[in-house]
């Protein structure tokens, strides 16, 4: 007998709830921007995007509770919640947020129809890969579409927020499944405060400053908030990555000095070229800071963790790749060096450490 295209009702009717989303999405993109620009025109954008997103967080809510959670479980959905937010407000057009919402369903749609297959016993490798290519894969072809439809056209940005819906998605749901070794759950949880930490103490604006300003008359313009704010991104980063560690490593709390350390010596070299030419500190800093952190954090690692050299490398092209992404975006360019930083570390911790180290010390 031939063997049938899905594996249980349930295979059956998550593929047919993906393919009535995708078409609903499709079918919409001529009139969308008719309906958009309506709602523009009566102020109801927002306020009928944030009822759409009310909408899907109440219905997520609502089927994660039934999972029973544990505080971890809410800490980590809690983080998750918060890297949505701190998305969304990156992007000013409502219209825009809509892709995250969209694409974020039909991710969830696949990934459980993807899952569900492999559990009845088809061959399905690295559903979560496949997961953000179909998606990222769908969203193309949505952009194909409008670039053939009279009142749309194709946005190369548009097919990157499609595949990051996916992205994110993927990412929240590891991240929330229980674990037994370090993986994605430690890795969504250091993303994260690589992104908040140095994201917000990053953001000049925090202090009420500008990231430039006259100290003396006869000095030139330092970018002495700058500098401050990479001090205290060090004591906030140090405090949630320990906040994280202290499940692996023994005297984790050491993590915040060490930090702290290289956050104090490598302020104050651009301190001092910055006050000869404040663009040449900043420049310096970009590259030196990664490498004075990595150095100071191994010292913490090394004696625990198998090969922690590595970690040195991997806080140097962090910082390096994330420095100016995160100068232009916030936290959501500052996630890069979480997301480096922390597939490093997960690596780093499953290839074992020198001792064993208990749960709840450090």
């Amino acid at each position: 007998m031939p063997t049938p295209l899905f594996t249980s009702g349930r295979e059956r009717r998550l593929w047919l709830g993906t393919l009535a989303v995708v078409v609903a999405i499709y079918s919409t993109l001529g009139p969308a921007r008719t309906l958009v620009d309506a709602l523009r025109e009566r102020n109801l954008l927002r306020v009928s995007f944030a009822v759409l997103v009310l909408l899907v967080v109440v219905f997520v809510v609502r089927e994660w509770a039934k999972t029973r959670p544990g505080w971890r479980e809410i800490g980590v959905g809690l983080g998750v919640a918060l890297a949505y937010w701190l998305t969304f407000i990156r992007m000013d057009n409502p219209a825009e947020r809509t892709h995250l919402v969209e694409y974020g369903v039909v991710a969830a749609l696949i990934h459980q129809a993807l899952l569900e297959r492999a559990r009845n016993g088809r061959g399905v490798r690295w559903p979560a890969v496949t997961t953000v290519v179909v998606t990222a894969l769908l969203g193309l072809l949505d952009e194909l579409i409008q670039a053939v439809l009279p009142s749309r056209v194709f946005d190369w940005q548009d097919v990157g927020f499609n595949a990051l819906a996916g992205f994110m998605v993927i990412v929240a749901r590891l991240a929330l499944l229980p674990v037994s070794r370090p993986g994605w759950r430690l890795w969504f949880l250091w993303f994260m405060a690589g992104a908040i930490g140095w994201g917000w103490s990053m953001d000049a604006g925090l202090f009420g400053v500008s990231p430039r300003f006259e100290i003396l008359p006869s000095l030139p313009a330092l970018g002495v908030p700058r500098y401050i704010n990479v001090v205290v991104g060090a004591i906030l980063v140090g405090v949630l990555q320990w906040l994280v560690l202290r499940r692996y490593l023994r005297g984790s709390v050491r993590w915040i000095p060490a930090s702290l350390g290289a956050a104090g010596v490598g302020a104050l070299v651009m301190f001092g070229v910055g006050a000869m030419d404040a663009d040449l500190g900043l420049l310096i800093g970009a590259g030196l800071f990664g490498t004075l952190l990595g150095v100071t954090q191994w010292l913490v690692l090394r004696g625990q963790v198998a090969s922690a050299g590595w970690w040195v490398l991997a806080s140097t092209v962090g910082w390096i790749v994330a420095f100016p992404l995160g100068d232009l975006g916030g936290p959501p360019g500052w996630s890069v060096y979480g997301a480096i930083t922390g597939t490093v570390l997960v690596w780093l911790l499953r290839r074992g450490t020198s001792d064993a180290v208990e749960e709840g010390h450090g």
